[in-house]
């Protein structure tokens, strides 16, 4: 059983050590949040690489560099620079006990240049996954700073956010940063949404902003994603009995780009499935949209749009519907039909 007090450092021991100074000549950083070890990473670049000698003192390396490469790399002394920066992002031997391109020897060298860092030294090696018993990671665990970024609690994460909408000259309030949050679903540990996300849903939200205040309804109409709202007004047209409003939105979005048929005929079929997966969850469970999103991983907010629409149709109604999309997009594949036509058949039909 793991020793509780020998608990893995995470997002704020590595603010501390950062502001501190403490940083190890060798860094290991890794969990799902790669957002975070790619900030982590740069943080320490512009902290110790002066930018006029940028190009002698820092080294990004590839993932598939051979051990020569890595070990020259690691070996050189900074030119100008506090340390010599040398990133390692998503480096084999962290989870692998072999790489192409590395002996047993090597990561023996590797192993021992850990142990006894070269003077001016800093390494930072990142995976998302890594494997505790490989003769590296053990390496870089007791002679190193090893951090593990994982999801961010609730209160960092709205400073995160804060910090981005600030930055920006945007102000958010309680409610709206509360209302962001839930309906990202980011606090769902099933979902796979992550920071990266978070961040992209955010520049979003901040190009859509107008007047220097966040709103719900910017919120709203960024987190589920154009191709999402488009889907939605689509269905709406179909689903309220008006397929001439249907044809036009249709019209309108293969005006800009014809060849994007399939990719249109792709999102109605997963939106379909959507909303038959919440509909027969709801229905036979009684669950809710919350429910229903920690069950299936899905966004919270997508849920109960999908709930919404599910709502008009029946379970019978909404296979159907998928099947018949699933036809379109088969027909279109196969060269059976022009995809335009394709889909106009396919609302028509509904």
């Amino acid at each position: 059983m793991a020793d509780p007090a020998r608990r893995e450092k995470g997002y704020r021991d590595f603010l501390k050590d950062l502001n501190s100074g403490t940083i190890a000549p060798f860094v290991l950083m890794y969990g799902n949040e790669q957002f975070l070890s790619d900030w982590a990473a740069g943080a320490l670049k512009g902290k110790y690489v002066d930018k006029a000698t940028e190009v002698m003192d820092f080294q990004s390396l590839d993932p598939d560099a051979d051990a020569d490469t890595v070990l020259s790399g690691l070996a050189a002394m900074p030119f100008m620079s506090e340390r010599r920066v040398v990133i390692l992002r998503d480096f084999p031997l962290l989870s692998s006990a072999k790489s192409k391109g590395w002996t047993q020897e090597d990561i023996d060298r590797l192993a021992d240049m850990i142990k006894s860092a070269p003077t001016g030294l800093l390494a930072i090696f990142c995976k998302e996954e890594i494997d505790g018993r490989g003769k590296l990671v053990k390496a870089l665990k007791k002679y190193g700073s090893c951090y593990e970024f994982t999801s961010l609690s609730r209160e960092e994460l709205e400073a995160f956010a804060a910090k981005r909408f600030h930055a920006a000259g945007l102000k958010i309030g309680r409610r709206e940063m509360s209302f962001l949050i839930r309906e990202t679903g980011y606090d769902n540990r099933e979902s796979d949404y992550t920071l990266f996300s978070f961040d992209n849903d955010i520049k979003k939200i901040i190009a859509s902003c107008e007047g220097g205040t966040v709103t719900q309804e910017a919120i709203a109409g960024t987190v589920i994603g154009d191709n999402d709202t488009f889907i939605f007004d689509l269905l709406d047209g179909i689903s309220g009995n008006d397929k001439k409003r249907a044809f036009e939105i249709l019209d309108n979005r293969l005006s800009k780009d014809q060849y994007e048929a399939m990719s249109v005929t792709g999102a109605v079929c997963s939106q379909l499935e959507i909303m038959l997966e919440v509909k027969e969850i709801s229905g036979r469970y009684g669950y809710g949209s919350r429910d229903i999103a920690q069950k299936t991983g899905l966004n919270e907010y997508r849920v109960r749009k999908a709930l919404g629409y599910a709502g008009r149709y029946t379970e019978k109604k909404l296979r159907s519907m998928l099947g018949s999309a699933y036809d379109v997009n088969r027909n279109i594949i196969n060269g059976l039909m022009e995809p335009r036509l394709a889909l106009e058949m396919f609302i028509a039909g509904i």
